[in-house]
């Protein structure tokens, strides 16, 4: 009997410590259901054994019947807070939920409000040189293209969309009557033509980019290189060349041969026309440039996917 009754007093210590521990927010590892179902079968016993042994003249019957009082009092306590947590936690995880519906949206809506921007800030550069209106746009969707034909992540494409909408933003540091002029560069023109590309590094540099963007000033800088060294602004070659920047190269001269243009396009050494060149023209001239201007695999990839390529210029050019 004594040693029956030590037994539960050991059990009901045992789980006024549990009790003790979710009071004070300790955190326990164990469902409302199971702590009530299991408390509730330790109040029951114990009020079977004060019933079944109803000997006041036994040391432990006033202790234990004590205990037991003070134990239900506590376990009612305990699921009144409970249930008050419960109702608590439910607010508390539909504010969260709330919150971070309109972080999303915030988040988004400043996405959208920094694209346009860079849109924005592209078309007044493009605007510069009427002709090549469109230019940065364009190039953009034919680098997206290719991306996602290359397999970029999500992550990856929005980086290189920011690197080929600004890639020419450093047009606003050359002169207008070296950027807008009619036919032929001369050798001194096209030295600072070129500086167009060291401009954009500056200015994109200088500008408060978000963390994931913060390689897009060199990116955006190294669309003239070419794989053999003999690019601008850096002469770069080979891997030094960043990968995004071989793909916005593609781009870039794609459009520039398929588009019309206030100066001669070339094939080689072959003077061409200043009118848009038929889209197979362009592809075999990125096909004999490639392993020298470009990358291989993206003009491999530009040329598998012709068609797709020819439909985009399509939606650009005949509107």
């Amino acid at each position: 009997m004594i040693s029956i009754r030590f037994l539960l007093l050991k059990l009901l210590f045992d789980h006024l410590n549990l009790n003790h521990s979710l009071l004070t927010h300790k955190r326990i590892h164990m469902s409302e259901h199971s702590i009530f179902e299991t408390e509730d079968k330790i109040v029951t016993n114990a009020e079977g054994i004060l019933e079944r042994e109803n000997d006041s003249t036994n040391p432990l019957f006033d202790p234990f019947s004590g205990l037991l009082k003070s134990y239900k009092k506590i376990f009612r306590q305990l699921k009144r807070l409970i249930k008050l947590s419960d109702k608590q936690q439910l607010k508390l995880n539909q504010l969260n939920e709330s919150l971070e519906v309109e972080n999303y949206e915030l988040v988004l809506e400043l996405g959208q409000a920094f694209e346009s921007f860079v849109r924005a800030l592209t078309t007044t550069v493009d605007a510069k040189h009427p002709i090549t209106a469109g230019h940065s746009h364009r190039v953009t969707e034919y680098s997206l293209f290719l991306g996602k034909q290359l397999g970029l992540s999500d992550n990856n494409l929005e980086v290189l969309k920011y690197a080929a909408l600004l890639h020419d933003i450093g047009k606003i540091g050359v002169p207008d009557a070296v950027l807008t002029k009619k036919g032929r560069f001369t050798d001194e023109e096209r030295l600072i033509m070129n500086e167009h590309s060291a401009w954009t590094y500056k200015i994109l540099s200088a500008m408060r980019l978000p963390n994931m963007l913060k390689n897009v000033p060199k990116m955006a800088a190294c669309h003239h290189e070419k794989l053999n060294g003999t690019g601008y602004p850096y002469r770069l070659r080979g891997n030094r060349i960043p990968k995004f920047s071989k793909i916005l190269a593609v781009g870039d001269v794609f459009d520039a041969l398929t588009s019309l243009r206030d100066y001669p396009k070339y094939d080689g050494k072959q003077t061409m026309g200043m009118e848009a060149m038929p889209i197979e023209k362009a592809l075999s001239i990125l096909d004999k440039d490639k392993g020298t201007h470009f990358d291989p695999d993206i003009v491999n990839m530009a040329l598998k996917k012709a068609d797709s390529l020819a439909e985009y210029w399509q939606k650009f050019h005949k509107r």
